[in-house]
């Protein structure tokens, strides 16, 4: 078994491998490891899976980002795999050892293609009018908040990362998760330039005031080609919600039960031609427990525009 302080570092060096932020020398001291454990390969699907890095089909997606059950890539699907952009010549050759433990791991390698990347913010918000009451719902329309969440001021133990307020996340009895949702319309962005690959990333902060247990932060993000206002009732319908999204990324952090700090979550998702609306899921749970009074906080989301250079396939 890995020990803590170097499982530690080893997801601080997945989070960076998928983030395009590693040095070349973590990037050899993070293949060696996946190389050489077994348990390094298992944690980086883990982690990879719910990036967005790994496409297996939306339904297991879903499975993966909402349950945490795992998903074990058939080796018939090697040459599919290895073909993405986003896997390196060394990449494909580790990948090629790492099927004989039935694992598959994607590697993002540093590039100078980097300082090519445009950032435009579409949103900030640290909520600050206590006088908004969210519906407890998922949204109607796009550039509105909805779910389970109330604008309070901080209490004992809390401190805002921005303003004097924080979106506290309600419990919900009958539910694992407690949720803020909001649908983006892509009309409301610069119109798509030619030769540009196109995201939108997501960044939240969570905080929670009950330290006893681990706590699960989860951000997933969903690309259709309908209007704002028709994407309610594919979501809630799951029989039609795997066929119709075009792209989904999820993304989990838990925490250790004696952490209280502000924790960052990131996550962005490609915009493909014909895209109408992206739904932005934030979500916080008690790991272990079906419902929970603890005290969990949102603040300081942003959604930023991110453009490079599109890649030739």
């Amino acid at each position: 078994m890995i020990e803590k302080s170097k499982l530690s570092e080893l997801d601080a060096l997945i989070d960076a491998c998928l983030d395009s932020r590693l040095s070349e020398a973590e990037a050899e001291r993070l293949s060696q490891w996946i190389e050489e454990s077994r348990e390094a390969r298992r944690r980086y699907w883990e982690v990879a899976s719910v990036h967005g890095m790994i496409e297996q089909s939306m339904q297991n997606a879903s499975l993966k980002a909402v349950t945490g059950e795992e998903f074990v890539a058939p080796k018939s699907q090697l040459r599919r795999i290895l073909s993405w952009p986003k896997i390196t010549e060394m990449a494909a050759g580790i990948a090629i050892g790492i099927l004989s433990a039935s694992l598959v791991w994607a590697y993002k390698a540093p590039s100078n293609k980097q300082s090519k990347r445009e950032t435009t913010e579409i949103l900030f918000e640290s909520f600050e009018d206590p006088s908004v009451e969210y519906p407890a719902r998922f949204p109607k329309e796009a550039g509105v908040w909805c779910g389970d969440m109330k604008t309070v001021p901080p209490s004992k133990g809390v401190q805002p990362m921005r303003g004097d307020f924080v979106a506290r996340m309600l419990p919900v009895p009958e539910r694992k998760f407690s949720y803020a949702r909001r649908i983006l319309d892509l009309r409301s962005l610069p119109p798509a330039r030619e030769g540009k690959r196109r995201e939108v990333e997501v960044q939240a902060s969570f905080f929670s005031l009950d330290t006893d247990r681990p706590t699960k932060y989860q951000i997933r993000l969903a690309v259709f080609s309908e209007e704002p206002e028709d994407v309610r009732p594919i979501w809630n319908d799951e029989s039609v919600l795997f066929d119709r999204v075009l792209r989904h990324v999820g993304k989990n952090h838990i925490t250790e039960s004696s952490e209280n700090d502000w924790h960052k979550l990131r996550a962005s998702v490609e915009i493909p031609p014909g895209a109408r609306s992206v739904v932005v899921s934030l979500a916080v749970a008690d790991v272990g427990r079906d419902s929970t009074n603890s005290e969990h906080y949102l603040d300081a989301i942003r959604f930023r525009l991110v453009e490079s250079p599109a890649t030739s396939e």
